[in-house]
């Protein structure tokens, strides 16, 4: 499946992608827990957003914050953890998350 920049600009196009990847798995509005690059994440996808939360470990942040969103996609905007933070991302990207899954370069839980 190719991935082009340019579909980072039409988030329903790569929206659509995300869907095309979970509704040929039938995980389409299912929400399941991963491990991806040893680190654990929950993902959803409906054809309306596709979503992928940072799952936090025990010990790792303070109390409080079980998980944190790294990347959000709708028909009108794509968020990625770059975009809600102020550090260099060290979650993957919108592009990483299409090839992860899609390739199965992850665990389930």
């Amino acid at each position: 499946m190719p991935i082009q920049d340019d579909l980072h600009k039409m988030p329903n196009d790569f929206l659509q992608k995300f869907v095309d990847v979970f509704g040929g798995r039938g995980w389409l509005n299912q929400s399941f827990r991963i491990v991806h690059r040893d680190r654990k994440y929950r993902v959803f996808c409906s054809e309306s957003q596709f979503i992928a939360h940072r799952i936090t470990d025990p010990g790792d942040i303070p109390w409080g914050f079980p998980c944190w969103v790294v990347c959000l996609v709708t028909p009108e905007q794509i968020i990625e953890e770059p975009d809600l933070s102020a550090f260099a991302a060290a979650e993957p990207s919108v592009h990483d998350w299409l090839r992860c899954l899609s390739e199965g370069d992850f665990r389930i839980l």
